[in-house]
């Protein structure tokens, strides 16, 4: 394992093994009788935007759309999130707490769930880059525009390289979204997690496929800071 990489992980499918928008519109749609219909097409719209078939702005504005989200939902998703942990993850989260100043958080979900996640495992909060969302007038949540960085076409890219990660970075996810951000030039290296779900297009264009997290880990092994060469 490199121990000069900083590796930026995605959230959904990833470091939790579940896709939080789903588990919040289990929530959001308990009780409605179109509830199963709604989840249906909620996780269509998400599948369609991991594999690169629907632009990413556009999946999230759909599947936000299909739900009202009030904020006492957030402390029962942020519970189930905890308690969905990708299982290598799970095993090895005492190995990313040594590396804690080294790992980010990098996703197209929102902060008001992933950063209490981060805190609960021992990560740090101030290393997640994620989207927020803002209180409407009628108290409903719904996604800030202006202070949602990784919610358009290679905003994850553009967010990493304004917040400074240093060099190497290694990128790791499931989606399409995280492999734009090696097209982009925002890490050195692409590491397609398979653990949850394989997708072939994202599988296909990664420089590792790796299993779990040691494969992961192992990825990385021959990378080296800027001034080592």
């Amino acid at each position: 394992m490199s121990d000069t990489a900083n590796w930026i992980f995605d959230f959904d499918s990833t470091f939790v093994r579940v896709e939080a928008l789903d588990e919040l519109a289990e929530i959001a749609l308990a009780g409605r009788a179109d509830r199963d219909t709604l989840l249906g097409a909620i996780r269509e719209i998400t599948n369609l935007g991991m594999e690169g078939r629907l632009a990413i702005d556009e999946s999230l504005r759909r599947r936000m759309s299909l739900l009202a989200i009030q904020p006492d939902m957030l402390p029962k998703l942020v519970q189930r999130l905890v308690d969905n942990l990708t299982p290598s993850f799970a095993r090895g989260m005492g190995q990313l707490r040594s590396m804690r100043e080294r790992v980010w958080i990098v996703s197209g979900g929102f902060h008001e769930w992933i950063d209490p996640v981060a805190e609960a495992v021992g990560l740090r909060r101030d290393r997640v880059i994620a989207n927020r969302l803002r209180a409407r007038a009628d108290g409903l949540l719904e996604i800030d525009p202006a202070a949602s960085p990784c919610a358009i076409d290679a905003g994850k890219a553009h967010a990493i390289r304004a917040a400074g990660v240093p060099r190497p970075r290694v990128m790791v996810g499931d989606g399409i979204t995280d492999w734009q951000v090696r097209e982009h030039g925002a890490c050195e290296r692409f590491v397609c997690l398979t653990e949850v779900v394989r997708r072939e297009p994202v599988a296909a264009r990664a420089d590792v496929v790796a299993a779990n997290l040691d494969e992961v880990l192992a990825a990385a092994s021959d990378l080296r800071a800027p001034d080592q060469g």
